[in-house]
């Protein structure tokens, strides 16, 4: 069970709209937008493929599916060390195969945060498998 340290209310609006951005940039196809979400040197490990970097994000990117959706929900924000906040976030993934939407998978975001506000970008993010 993970316990939440204690967050201003703007930091945890703050991650649960840097979320959903992540989530409506990915199911619009805006990677040029989406690879901004994340530090100059940010990494992202996506179901064990593990990039760093903006470029080497943007470039995963281009192999994500058409027709996409996620739902970003269970959403559990606390303090880090060194300026960082920490997010966990259950996910639905989802999308149209032969003209039927249908669920893919469900999975975990484990988020590492840094900045303020819309200034928030992510450091690092994990998506898991559940």
């Amino acid at each position: 069970m993970t316990t939440s340290k204690d967050v201003p209310v703007e930091t945890d609006l703050a991650v649960r709209r840097l979320l959903a951005r992540y989530c409506l940039l990915v199911d619009d196809r805006d990677f040029d937008q989406l690879t901004e979400l994340f530090t100059e040197d940010g990494r992202f490990n996506a179901l064990g493929t593990d990039m760093h970097g903006r470029p080497a994000i943007r470039e995963w990117l281009d192999t994500v599916p058409d027709a996409m959706f996620h739902h970003v929900t269970n959403v559990v924000v606390s303090n880090g060390s060194h300026d960082t906040v920490h997010a966990l976030s259950d996910c639905l993934v989802g999308g149209k195969r032969d003209g039927a939407w249908s669920i893919w998978m469900l999975g975990r975001y484990h988020d590492t945060l840094v900045g303020d506000g819309r200034d928030m970008h992510f450091a690092q993010r994990i998506f898991t498998a559940r």
